[in-house]
């Protein structure tokens, strides 16, 4: 097609078209050029160009839908398009497949909704089928709310009285006081709100700071009640416990007009304080002359309750000092208390008025205090009235102290009772060693006492009229720590008429109880640090102590070597005295390796050195130089140096060892003499064997030349050559036929430095320094301390080998009886000595 003209046109501001009246001519105005075309030719020409644009376009379409028809899935799955930088960056989420069921019939389309499918465990981004469930208290889940609100009205300091004396008993006291009437003391206090009068009546403001806080949601029981008034706690935790708060109800006492007198104090119950702050607008304009009447006369009104003074046996009592009709009436509360509290209803009554200053509020308190006490008393009298009268119906008879069970019945298999028995001269025991002991000692006292007490009660009896006393006959003692001592005692009598005692005797068995005399309650429970330094004092004096020492450092660095990491700091400090230098240095050496193997243990080690001519008890000496050395405000564990332990035993020591409070005195088990140990196993090995058949009777005795004529010492010498080096060198277990545990050593303890300081310096003030030089250990000072407790439990973890007892005759008696039972119980059981002794070994020597 060819252009007829082309011409140059003011340029329009926008595409427009031109039609002539002769000639049909299309004019297109475009960017200020003018295309004028006939309509024919124009059409030709729009033709060709389509046709060069649209065969491109319908090839590459048709092209286009031919590849997706054959790699596209024909199932219908709708899906949202995103762009490929938010594909990559978000995870990929599941989405819900949706099924379209058409139905020619309705056109009606039905959406099948998938099952919810559970996310995986690596998304970060929550499944649509997942509901987020909030933690919420248990209270507010069960609609529990605290069960009483005081709410004071203040005026002045009273308020602080008031909440000083109630505040204690009485789940929570909210004050509500004037802004222009809060000090500098009242602002300090967290229980206070605010409020501006703004020319209207407090209780307008004080209704909506409760509802903007929420306190008519929390509470089961509401009293308002000015400070010039005192409410009895106990009186008032009496009722609000014991009458049902889901009524409606206005508790006080009422004016003339039938409004309840806050000046008596006003009790409402939920829905009541609820049903005030929804209708508290209707209180915006009462019009009184005071706040007080302002308040009653809204609480009539906005609850429509009447004012009630007595509910489910409960009365409500206010008592007015001024309305008692004593002389004087207008004299301060506490003035008069002695004389009020003879009126009955004085004391039940659940407010007093008026308060005139902070010493009403105090003695009024003191008073109902005392009245509480004197309740609780008579109500303790009762029932325990009610169990003895129970008792009696037991069929073992009456139990004492009241309500606790018969001492014949065990709580279960493993705690059955064991029975001490005595006699008049004798004492057998539960031991493994010693059954028998004389009757001397408190032991003697005691028995003594519970005769002279059977001996009494025996003479009340009428039948016993006409007998006298022969002897004690024998009896049975048990430890209770619910009811005491108690003693089964068999008396023999015989008839005073009998002068030739040709009459048979007569027993009477008398049941004595020695009651607990004192029970401490600990009000607060110690506090327990588990990461106090613990500094070890091994005490050295002797050669053999060296080399036992070997074996000690030995043992701490296997246990540095089995746990690698302790954060806590421990310290070993070795005092000597006695020994000589090269001693010194062998002890250095095994404190530096100990120090190179227990890095991470972060230990310290130090040797301290004392004067040989000190003649204070080494114990003494040595906790005196470590005390002086590191100071007193650590733990010190006072452990021997034959002593094989593990890492559980110091984690004891830190949990039992209470600053101002308790020492740790363990008991430890203590090793049997190892060449008797050794020899017992020897021959049971050999009576082994010949009951097995492997051995006869005289092999033994002619390869070892033991002959029963010799000596017990070269028999051990003996039997020990034969043991087997490993199991003589076997490590030291917790066995009856290895050991026993000692009660009577005191060895080991842990004390921390300041109590340990304290009973050093009480112990000598009150026996002298010369007491200090003669003593076995540290146990009587231990003992005569009147504020720090004493803990002595079975230590499992702490082992000691054995070593030589020297008991000096310069002990004091108690301390000499001690060493030498100490000293014959960790010798060796009776079963192993009677074999060594009386073996009947015939040989050829």
């Amino acid at each position: 097609m060819e252009l007829l003209r082309k011409s140059s046109l003011p340029t329009p501001l926008f595409p427009e078209r031109l039609v002539s009246e002769h000639s049909t001519f299309d004019i297109l105005v475009s960017s200020g050029i003018t295309w004028v075309a006939s309509g024919a030719d124009l059409c030709y020409a729009l033709m060709m160009y389509g046709a060069r644009t649209g065969v491109p376009l319908c090839v590459g379409l048709s092209i286009g839908v031919l590849i997706a028809l054959l790699t596209s899935d024909f199932s219908w799955q709708p899906s949202v398009r995103r762009c490929p930088a938010v594909a990559l960056s978000e995870p990929s989420v599941p989405q819900p497949v949706v099924d379209y069921v058409d139905n020619a019939e309705h056109w009606k389309v039905v959406v099948k909704k998938p099952p919810s499918t559970q996310p995986n465990a690596h998304q970060d981004v929550p499944h649509p089928g997942n509901q987020l469930i909030r933690a919420r208290y248990a209270a507010t889940e069960l609609g529990i709310r605290e069960k009483l609100i005081v709410v004071v009205l203040g005026q002045s300091s009273l308020s602080v009285a008031l909440n000083a004396s109630i505040g204690r008993h009485v789940p929570r006291v909210q004050l509500f006081f004037e802004n222009s009437r809060i000090d500098a003391e009242l602002a300090t206090m967290a229980n206070i709100s605010p409020y501006r009068p703004n020319g209207q009546h407090a209780h307008v403001s004080i209704l909506n700071s409760i509802f903007n806080q929420s306190f008519h949601e929390n509470y089961d029981w509401f009293l308002l009640i000015p400070d010039t008034s005192y409410v009895n706690p106990f009186r008032l935790n009496d009722i609000v416990n014991h009458v049902n708060w889901n009524v409606p109800r206005v508790l006080g006492v009422a004016n003339a007009e039938g409004n309840c007198m806050l000046q008596g104090g006003i009790l409402l119950s939920n829905p009541a304080l609820q049903s005030l702050i929804q209708q508290r607008h209707l209180c915006n304009s009462i019009v009184k002359p005071s706040d007080p009447e302002a308040l009653e006369q809204c609480i009539r009104h906005a609850t429509n309750l009447s004012c009630s003074d007595y509910v489910e046996n409960y009365d409500y009592r206010w008592w007015k000092v001024e309305d008692s009709g004593e002389a004087g009436g207008a004299s301060a509360v506490h003035d008069r208390v002695l004389t009020l509290s003879k009126y009955s209803g004085f004391n039940e009554s659940l407010t007093v008025s008026p308060l005139l200053s902070d010493a009403d509020a105090r003695t009024l308190h003191e008073h109902f205090v005392r009245v509480e006490i004197a309740k609780l008393d008579e109500e303790i009298k009762k029932l325990d009235e009610e169990s003895r009268q129970l008792g009696l119906a037991n069929v073992d008879g009456p139990s004492w102290p009241t309500a606790v069970p018969a001492y014949s019945k065990a709580p279960n298999r493993y705690q059955v009772p064991k029975w001490e028995y005595f006699e008049g001269n004798v004492i057998f025991r539960n031991k493994p060693n010693q059954n028998v002991e004389p009757l001397e000692g408190n032991d003697f006292l005691d028995v003594k006492e519970v005769t002279a007490v059977a001996k009494a009660k025996v003479a009340e009896d009428p039948s016993s009229q006409g007998l006298t006393f022969v002897r004690l006959r024998n009896g049975y003692r048990i430890f209770d720590p619910r009811r005491g001592m108690d003693y089964m005692v068999d008396l023999v009598y015989r008839s005073s008429d009998d002068l030739a005692g040709d009459a048979e005797l007569i027993v009477k068995r008398v049941h004595v109880c020695r009651p607990i005399v004192n029970t401490k309650i600990m009000h607060q429970v110690p506090y327990v640090k588990e990461d106090t330094d613990v500094t070890v004092v091994v005490p050295i004096q002797s050669t053999d102590d060296v080399a036992a020492f070997r074996k000690f450092a030995r043992r701490h660095r296997d246990l540095c070597v089995s746990s690698p990491v302790d954060s806590r700091q421990t310290r070993i400090a070795v005092v000597m005295r006695g020994v000589d230098a090269a001693a010194a240095r062998t002890v250095g050496s095994e404190l530096g390796e100990i120090k190179a193997t227990c890095k991470s243990w972060q230990m310290d080690t130090t040797i301290l050195l004392l004067r040989s001519e000190k003649r204070s008890l080494f114990a003494v000496a040595a906790l005196d130089a470590a005390v002086d050395h590191y100071g007193n405000q650590m733990i010190y564990l006072y452990l021997s140096p034959y002593a094989d332990f593990q890492k559980e035993f110091y984690d004891r020591i830190r949990i039992n060892t209470i600053k101002h409070f308790q020492i740790y005195v363990p008991i430890p088990f203590s090793e049997f003499h190892p060449q008797i140990v050794n020899a017992y196993n020897v021959l049971t090995d050999y009576e082994d064997k010949i009951a097995a058949g492997k051995s006869d009777s005289g092999s033994l005795a002619d390869n070892m030349f033991i002959d029963n004529e010799q000596p017990v010492v070269d028999r051990l010498k003996r039997l020990n050559m034969m043991a087997d080096k490993k199991k003589a060198e076997k490590p030291l277990v917790v066995h009856k036929d290895q050991g026993a545990f000692d009660t009577n050593d005191f060895s080991v303890f842990a004390v921390y430095g300041d109590d340990y300081v304290q009973m050093l310096d009480v112990f000598r003030e009150k026996h002298g320094e010369d007491a200090l030089t003669n003593m076995l250990d540290l146990a009587p000072m231990f003992i005569s301390h009147p504020s720090i407790h004493i803990l002595r439990a079975v230590e499992p973890t702490l082992r000691l080998r054995y070593r030589p007892k020297v008991c000096s005759n310069r002990l004091p008696t108690a301390d000499y009886a001690r060493c030498v039972l100490s000293r014959s119980e960790t010798l060796a059981t009776k079963a192993q000595l009677a074999k060594i002794i009386f073996s009947h070994l015939s040989g050829k020597s």
